[in-house]
């Protein structure tokens, strides 16, 4: 199996993965901080386990920025939680 073969197969394991996974987790993090709550212990675990997923990630991306996009986009809405979290604490 060369490399791209075995990217496209990481690709699809991820897509899957945020598509049941981490984007409803995304969305329930989002409607929490729009409801005036913040980010507890546990939410910030987790949103350090995505940073550190994402390193892993940019080095697929780089190899194939079709997907550059969707990983810019998924990042700014973690970026906005934090941000909406961080004002409703004040």
């Amino acid at each position: 199996m060369d490399l791209n073969q075995k990217d496209h197969g990481v690709i699809a394991v991820l897509l899957k993965r945020f598509e049941t996974e981490r984007y409803p987790k995304m969305q329930a993090l989002q409607k929490k901080v729009d409801d005036g709550g913040v980010l507890d212990e546990r939410d910030l675990e987790y949103l350090e386990q995505i940073l550190h997923d994402s390193h892993q990630v940019m080095a697929l991306v780089k190899r194939h920025p079709e997907y550059g996009a969707l990983a810019k986009k998924v990042l700014e809405s973690y970026q906005d939680i934090m941000t909406k979290s961080q004002e409703n604490n004040k």
